[in-house]
């Protein structure tokens, strides 16, 4: 795939981001990362803008692993009830 490169701005600075997502996919990842860092920012009392984006990915790591947990969690869940619908039918079947 082509990379195409997209200028976004993420609070308050100006980058350009290279990759073969959509223009309009690398803008959204671009609007809520600024305003995940915005969200850290009002929470803290610090102005380095380094520590407010260390939060801000601690802060989406954890959304990110709360997410994935979930996900499996469910995953699990459709695994036994197909098993035991499984068991059902070769029950009903045999």
């Amino acid at each position: 795939m082509v990379k195409r490169g997209v200028e976004v701005e993420i609070f308050g600075q100006r980058y350009v981001l290279k990759s073969d997502f959509s223009e309009e996919r690398m803008r959204e990842v671009a609007h809520y990362v600024d305003g995940k860092m915005r969200e850290v920012a009002e929470g803290t009392k610090t102005v380095d803008t380094l520590h407010i984006a260390v939060l801000t990915a601690l802060n989406i790591a954890h959304e990110y692993l709360q997410e994935k947990g979930e996900k499996e969690e469910i995953v699990q869940r459709i695994e036994e009830k197909a098993e035991r619908l499984e068991e059902f039918i070769a029950l009903k079947m045999g």
